[in-house]
């Protein structure tokens, strides 16, 4: 039996990476892919897959948002970069929930159990058992990035600070700067409680990672990283900086 699949991801690069993993499974079928989840939901009324490979965060609506409009939803399995999704991804009955990045082997047994439950062998994983792979896993929130060919993790420790650049931002670390399609407004909600300071319109900065701070004209800051950026901040981030170092 030829199990028919649907890749939905806005990430160009996460859709390449399960395409790769599927050419060891001559047994599934793509039967379309995309990133966006309008055209998505087209897909799935044409296609009638078996299975959807499920990004969480997207534009115009998440993947929980996306299967609130199917009556019928297929087979499951979420991929992203956030495992705070994790028990959500469950009680809306996935299989499987890959963290990215994710590899082969992780990937072909996450297929495995979609097979099986497809072909009816196996019933749909409890919320024990999702409770149980959580806890094995202990990954935290990271940040999905391309570096070169393939994907990488940058956890919030490793984020020195980060810069917008319109509807993007630009991740510093000291491993390199990475743009992600993330708005720095997006970036500071998802960091809230982190030790993450905005403290301008344009910046957003790791407690952490500072290792001087002078004052700066009208009222300001410069702030020096320990890599040796420098980021200046706003008048309203000058007071921010005031109360934490208070």
């Amino acid at each position: 039996m030829k199990i028919r699949a649907v890749i939905i991801d806005d990430e160009p690069l996460a859709r390449q990476v399960i395409r790769e993993f599927l050419h060891s499974h001559p047994e599934v079928e793509i039967a379309g892919e995309t990133g966006n989840p309008v055209q998505a939901l087209e897909i799935i009324r044409l296609e009638n897959p078996d299975l959807l490979f499920l990004d969480i965060q997207m534009p115009e609506m998440n993947g929980f948002e996306l299967l609130d409009q199917l009556s019928h939803p297929p087979t499951i399995i979420f991929c992203t970069a956030y495992d705070e999704f994790a028990i959500k991804a469950f009680e809306a009955n996935a299989i499987d929930y890959l963290l990215k990045p994710f590899d082969q082997e992780r990937f072909d047994r996450a297929l495995e159990k979609a097979r099986q439950f497809i072909l009816g062998e196996t019933p749909a994983p409890q919320m024990d058992r999702l409770l149980s792979y959580l806890t094995q896993q202990k990954q935290s929130m990271r940040f999905l990035v391309k570096k070169g060919n393939r994907m990488v993790a940058i956890s919030p420790g490793e984020l020195l600070w980060a810069e917008a650049q319109e509807d993007y931002s630009m991740l510093h670390t000291e491993k390199g700067n990475f743009l992600v399609s993330r708005t720095l407004q997006e970036l500071e909600k998802r960091l809230s409680g982190s030790g993450f300071w905005r403290i301008h319109r344009s910046a957003l900065v790791n407690g952490q990672a500072i290792k001087e701070i002078h004052p700066w004209s009208s009222g300001r800051y410069l702030l020096i990283l320990k890599n040796g950026d420098r980021v200046e901040s706003s008048k309203s981030g000058a007071q921010l900086i005031r109360k934490m170092l208070l």
